[in-house]
């Protein structure tokens, strides 16, 4: 049976009962004080998913009361931590120079060629508009399939496929300006 607590914490927040929302606020942020590996300035942000998160899964019934109401807000803190810096890692730039393009085998010749093609190639890509640069980097420097990268970046599979082959077009184009 689930935990009336669940039901009485639910209607404090739809009431909008200030104090009570305050010290949740309070219990939340301290959770998520304690698994910020990064900057205070993300708390807030963190904090806010949490309680959002939180109101969904208690609305939805997804919170069965198979653990307590203290323990399941502590793991949904915990989570909305580590997915926060999971999709900031994947989104963080990637320094060109790190990605080798070129093969060893290659004559000195064929060196300058690539190194090049490389340097257009890179100025293609951040010419792009920024959504198409955050689409490249969550899936071809982040290794990401479809799903994962629309998992990552809070899209459907369908429009990151879409978005993908809109961005393709937009490199495409401005490639040829340098033909």
């Amino acid at each position: 049976m689930v935990e009336t607590a669940a039901f009485d914490w639910l209607a404090a927040i739809e009431r909008n009962d200030r104090h009570f929302i305050a010290e949740l606020q309070a219990v939340v942020s301290a959770i998520v004080r304690k698994w910020n590996w990064g900057g205070s300035e993300s708390v807030g942000d963190i904090v806010q998913d949490c309680l959002l998160r939180l109101l969904q899964s208690i609305r939805s019934g997804r919170f069965r009361g198979e653990s307590s109401l203290k323990t399941y807000i502590y793991a949904i803190a915990r989570n909305t931590c580590i997915d926060y810096y999971k999709e900031r890692k994947a989104l963080e730039a990637v320094d060109v120079d790190s990605v080798e393009l070129v093969d060893e085998c290659l004559s000195a010749e064929d060196h300058l060629i690539h190194r090049d093609q490389r340097r257009i190639a890179c100025q293609v890509l951040l010419s792009l508009p920024e959504e198409c640069r955050r689409l490249w980097r969550a899936i071809f420097f982040g290794k990401r399939n479809y799903r994962q990268a629309g998992e990552l970046l809070k899209l459907s599979e369908g429009t990151v496929k879409r978005r993908m082959w809109e961005c393709r077009q937009i490199a495409r184009e401005r490639l040829k300006s340098y033909d």
